[in-house]
């Protein structure tokens, strides 16, 4: 039997064919991914299909209003999972994408093993009440959201009088559901994702919330199909075949996501390293006429996708009228070079020379045509983030070091005047991250300690003024503050897992380290709100549950939008 090398071990074989640090670690090129086959949503769908998972919905009790609960049924690889989802109304005032609500119209429980009549009990108690809930190891992800606010009862009416949803009004939504959360690995009694034991469907990193997401946009298309049918019986119809599989699941997201990813460096790497070597590998390939089929087909139903949504750029990235054009150009340069030895390295130059997200956006379209295994894909998104151990190293080889790793402060500007202008806390009446002005607000005793780059810089100049061989050890000892600094200096990383973005400065946008992490997850639909805060859609166009019996297709993403026709969809 053969080991897999360690990631970064692969990274290092393959050096000579993978975009640098210096540029998809950046804000510029973070902010513009898409997107891929490698993404979470989809590499767990692949799971269920693969694997034969099966499933049903078993249980459905509402009223006229969708209100009650749901229940669907998950048998995989021999362990047995259900969801069961609480459903209610709210006045639309009590709708908030914030973590801070206390209700929401839909709050749900992915749960491990026979759902019994006592567990159903504890968890029509404590599903509600989330937070305030408390959980036993059987719960794996809690879930919750609401009804969208402008279509939600708009589509149950179109249902009701027998028509399709209005393509002008309702295609634009690509949901029927928003949700706010999906938590799990631990959290409020729930289980741990280390505890899952290394055969279990679910033990690959967010495959459970994954799983969760997926049934919870089930909950969305079976309650607007009930209250349309209770509401009229005679005349009501379900979604045609355009529109079964077209709306995801809405969700909104905020600063959270810049700490995380400032705490998790080997988890960025192992994210930004997949993806990197799968592009590598497809780069070196010569090209066959099944590849080439699958790319053509990939732009052609990504053409189809941005232009049906249309609409002007999203501030402060592009809109789907400008997608819908680099689709073409990118369709009409690879007519051009299919038929060089490397015609996907080519399309993959022709690229580089356009703005980032048109790389980008050609980076997801050729990672269709990668074939790395999901298990290793799987395997490598395994992140051991273990303290970095004590070292031996003297101030001079910790300068030696600094330089090595961190050469690049000064590009990101770090001596700036307004680089450490904003400090990180969480907020004591919302529960989330925010940012304050360090002139205006003492962060004394309340900072988050994400600047780690500042931090960094700091460190480097009392280390060039310190004895060389002096141990760093003693030097730590005498200089207490910079330990944060020393820990990020001396662990191994990886070649990506810094991301060359100073999340103090002035100008820091924090859309763009949101939008990477969205990306992975396999989001799409970017939507700014503000500079902190953006919309999203997740699984818009992925097979519904009824589909595990007939078979899965992967090729789900960028739906064509319905066109009114009664078309197959």
């Amino acid at each position: 039997m053969t080991t897999t090398p360690p990631l970064n071990e692969l990274l290092e074989q393959t050096v000579g064919d993978l975009r640098p640090a210096e540029q998809v670690a950046t804000p510029q090129w973070l902010g513009a991914t898409r997107q891929t086959r490698l993404s979470f949503s989809r590499s767990m769908l692949r799971r269920a299909q693969g694997r034969q998972w099966q499933g049903e919905r078993v249980a459905s009790d509402l009223d006229d209003q969708g209100r009650g609960h749901l229940v669907y049924r998950i048998e995989a690889e021999g362990y047995l999972f259900h969801f069961v989802a609480f459903t209610t109304t709210l006045d639309e005032s009590q709708h908030t994408d914030r973590v801070v609500a206390d209700a929401w119209e839909i709050s749900a429980a992915l749960i491990e093993g026979p759902l019994t009549d006592d567990l159903f009990a504890l968890l029509a108690t404590e599903v509600p009440a989330q937070e305030r809930g408390r959980f036993d190891p059987r719960v794996l992800v809690l879930a919750r959201g609401n009804r969208s606010v402008r279509f939600y009862d708009q589509i149950v009416g179109h249902l009701a009088a027998g028509r399709q949803p209005p393509v002008g009004q309702a295609a634009d939504a690509g949901y029927l559901l928003r949700s706010t959360a999906f938590y799990g690995n631990g959290k409020f009694g729930l289980r741990s994702f280390l505890s899952f034991e290394k055969d279990h469907p679910l033990a690959a990193p967010y495959r459970a919330q994954f799983l969760a997401a997926w049934l919870f946009r089930e909950v969305g298309f079976d309650t607007v199909e009930h209250c349309a049918q209770v509401k009229s019986p005679e005349t009501a119809v379900a979604f045609d075949p355009q529109w079964r599989c077209f709306f995801g699941v809405g969700n909104a997201t905020g600063l959270g996501l810049v700490p995380w990813a400032v705490r998790h460096p080997k988890i960025m790497n192992a994210w930004v390293g997949v993806r990197e070597l799968a592009l590598a590998n497809v780069r070196s390939k010569t090209g066959s006429p099944q590849d080439n089929l699958t790319l053509e087909k990939c732009f052609k139903r990504a053409s189809q996708h941005f232009s049906s949504l249309g609409g002007g750029d999203r501030h402060p990235w592009r809109g789907p009228d400008w997608l819908a054009q680099r689709v073409q150009e990118a369709a009409e340069a690879w007519d051009k070079i299919k038929s060089e030895p490397r015609p996907y390295d080519a399309l993959y130059r022709w690229s580089e020379q356009q703005p980032p997200e048109a790389t980008e956006l050609v980076v997801s379209l050729l990672l269709e045509l990668d074939q790395t295994p999901d298990e290793l894909i799987d395997q490598l998104l395994l992140t051991e983030e273990s303290s970095p151990p004590s070292t031996a190293l003297t101030v001079g080889e910790a300068c030696a070091l600094l330089e090595q790793k961190y050469s690049w402060l000064e590009e990101i500007g770090v001596k700036n005047s307004h680089a450490d202008h904003c400090w990180w806390a969480v907020s004591d009446n919302t529960d989330e991250p925010r940012r304050a002005n360090r002139r205006s607000v003492d962060p004394e005793h309340r900072e988050v300690p994400i600047d780690l780059l500042l931090r960094l810089h700091r460190l480097e100049q009392d280390l060039t003024v310190a004895n060389p061989v002096l141990a760093l050890n003693t030097f730590r000892q005498e200089f207490p503050h910079h330990g944060l600094a020393i820990d990020r200096l001396v662990d191994d990383l990886g070649p990506y897992g810094e991301a060359r973005d100073n999340v103090c400065a002035q100008d820091h946008l924090p859309l763009n380290l949101q939008r990477f992490q969205l990306a992975m997850y396999g989001m799409d639909n970017f939507t700014p709100q503000s500079t902190d805060w953006l919309r999203v859609t997740l699984f818009q166009g992925a097979p519904r549950l009824d589909d595990l019996s007939t078979g899965l297709n992967d090729k789900w993403v960028w739906p064509p939008r319905p066109s009114g026709e009664n078309n197959d969809h």
